[in-house]
């Protein structure tokens, strides 16, 4: 993945055949929390192109994003 620092706003690129989702963003099972609720399934959100605030650094995009492998 690349940041381009040069746009306005900057923007992250997947490499070709990856994509990017956030690092907190993981797949959770249906289940039952505590209280009785049922929280539904939830898969990751990717995408192959992400833009940034003009703060973010190429240390940040290595922190918040993870870049994998399309799965076909």
């Amino acid at each position: 993945m690349k940041l381009f620092d040069y746009t306005e706003p900057k923007m992250i690129v997947a490499d070709k055949g990856k994509h990017i989702r956030s690092v907190n963003d993981v797949y959770i099972e249906e289940h039952y929390d505590d209280e009785g609720n049922l929280v539904e399934e939830h898969f990751p959100y990717y995408s192959t192109t992400i833009f940034v605030p003009d703060s973010t650094t190429e240390k940040d995009m290595y922190e918040m994003y993870i870049e994998e492998q399309i799965e076909e």
